[in-house]
């Protein structure tokens, strides 16, 4: 902030709206727009997916240790439910835990489906999220 004269909220918007997969692809954060140019050969949007692979497959292994193994993993929310490439690039990162994708299973959008082959020692799901019904039941609670 002194070097560069920022103000806090310019400081936000840089960490909120600049940095992570947007700094490292050089792109604006869309994920699909990412997807894709990396799909297509630009460098720094395939370090950036990567590194989101990398990351997310980090927490799934952490998590493992912390809950002594797991049984499932489940994709959902955006990038969960749609990113075909990025649950395979997740997955293989995973193998050494046991995990096995079903590629032919795997190659579908926004459908609760089971994606691990049947000799995956962890199942990996993709279950769709319904966010209006979240709301609607939480809605429904807080008013009862």
């Amino acid at each position: 902030m002194k070097k560069e004269n920022l103000k806090i909220d310019e400081i936000e918007n840089i960490l909120n709206k600049n940095s992570g997969l947007t700094a490292l692809s050089e792109m604006p954060p869309d994920f699909r727009e990412i997807e894709e140019a990396s799909n297509n050969g630009n460098e720094m949007a395939k370090i950036a997916v990567d590194e989101f692979n990398y990351a997310i497959a980090g927490y799934i292994a952490k998590y493992s240790v912390a809950l002594n193994g797991t049984d499932y993993i489940v994709f959902t929310g955006g990038i969960g439910e749609n990113q075909i490439n990025i649950r395979k690039g997740i997955c293989k990162l995973l193998e050494f835990m046991g995990v096995e994708l079903d590629l032919e299973a795997n190659n579908v959008r926004s459908e609760e489906k089971l994606i691990s082959t049947k000799n995956s020692k962890i199942k990996v799901y993709i279950i769709p999220t319904n966010e209006e019904l979240m709301i609607a039941k939480e809605t429904e609670r807080l008013i009862k």
